[in-house]
């Protein structure tokens, strides 16, 4: 009877493995980065859209075994860092956010992307309350609402794209299932 050889990845499939395994984390990042480059002065506008939040809230629903809390809370430390506002506010906004998405991930997991966006909308005016109360507290002043709601509806009405691109990116890069 021949005798059958336990199966070792090479280390090549290890690493491709690793890559698949970080590609959530990673993007998160870019799209922190992407979230500070003045793409808004071409438009004549200030106002940037949370990307990092859009990463975040995507890879909650859809994979959030592939972006683990830890790899949020580095995504919103990351963003605290570039933003020279309190250290650890975009860190707990995010990680926050996390939690209650993936406390109600059911409610959009499989359903039509209205209610996908729908879902953001509310994650995304969380996050803002959140973030605006923080900020409030630790400057001890009510700071002004008007360019965290002009943020958010930017954030809001570019998910949809967002969207599109991380679903393409998940369906031809990262394994299924």
């Amino acid at each position: 009877m021949a005798r059958l050889e336990s199966y070792t990845p090479t280390p090549g499939a290890r690493a491709g493995r690793i890559v698949l395994t970080v590609l959530p984390f990673v993007m998160g990042l870019v799209c922190v980065l992407l979230s500070f480059v003045p793409i808004g002065r071409i438009f004549g506008t200030s106002v940037m859209p949370a990307f990092g939040l859009m990463a975040i809230y995507y890879w909650a629903i859809v994979r959030p075994e592939m972006f683990p809390v830890y790899a949020v809370f580095l995504v919103g430390l990351l963003s605290d860092l570039l933003s020279g506002g309190p250290i650890g506010l975009w860190a707990f906004v995010y990680v926050l956010t996390y939690i209650v998405v993936l406390t109600q991930r059911f409610l959009a997991m499989n359903a039509p992307f209205s209610v996908f966006w729908l879902g953001f909308l509310l994650a995304a005016i969380f996050a803002g309350l959140v973030g605006w109360v923080a900020a409030s507290l630790f400057y001890g002043a009510f700071l002004p609402i008007r360019p965290i709601v002009w943020h958010l509806l930017a954030t809001v009405a570019l998910f949809p794209l967002f969207a599109l691109i991380f679903g393409r990116i998940e369906r031809r890069i990262l394994p299924s299932g």
